[in-house]
């Protein structure tokens, strides 16, 4: 007869999210993953603690779930993100997704908002990086609402990102 040691509570075999990792390389495969990384890490190596980002047009919230999860394992102490969608559905599964998380570090928020009504709002305190799903074809109000709402905006096409002035 065989007999195993494990704690009645414990499972023998170690718990592993197979979602998580789908998800991290979901959000590698994006256009604006690069710059999105190389600029939460500029921000740390220039001694930020704290970091806010507003992903407009965030469809199930995989991107900014990722970048959160990134700018806490870099040290940032207090992460600020929201993230919206003119789709309730992808509300839904964004905010599904972001029951995962639990890290009183972060505040996560996903809300049913237009892209161009969600950046003139953010223009009066501007987030540390926008992300948003707009090509060049996009209305120039759209664009200049985005390169206002934030300090640095990224755009999955054609161009990676862009600075604000």
């Amino acid at each position: 007869m065989h007999y195993s040691l494990s704690l009645p509570t414990v499972p023998p075999w170690p718990i592993v999210s197979i979602t998580g990792a789908a998800a991290q390389h979901d959000a590698e495969r994006d256009p604006r993953w690069h710059s999105l990384v190389t600029r939460l890490k500029s921000l740390r190596r220039h001694k930020r603690r704290a970091v806010r980002i507003v992903d407009v047009n965030c469809g199930d919230g995989t991107l900014l779930i990722q970048a959160v999860r990134l700018a806490r394992s870099l040290g940032f102490l207090a992460i600020e993100a929201l993230g919206v969608d003119s789709d309730a559905d992808h509300i839904d599964d964004a905010r599904d997704r972001a029951r995962m998380l639990k890290d009183t570090a972060v505040g996560l928020d996903f809300q049913v908002a237009e892209a161009f009504a969600q950046l003139q709002v953010e223009a009066d305190f501007p987030a540390d990086i926008i992300l948003y799903d707009a090509s060049a074809r996009a209305p120039k109000a759209l664009r200049d609402a985005a390169a206002r709402a934030g300090d640095l905006a990224l755009r999955r096409e054609p161009l990676s990102w862009e600075h604000r002035a």
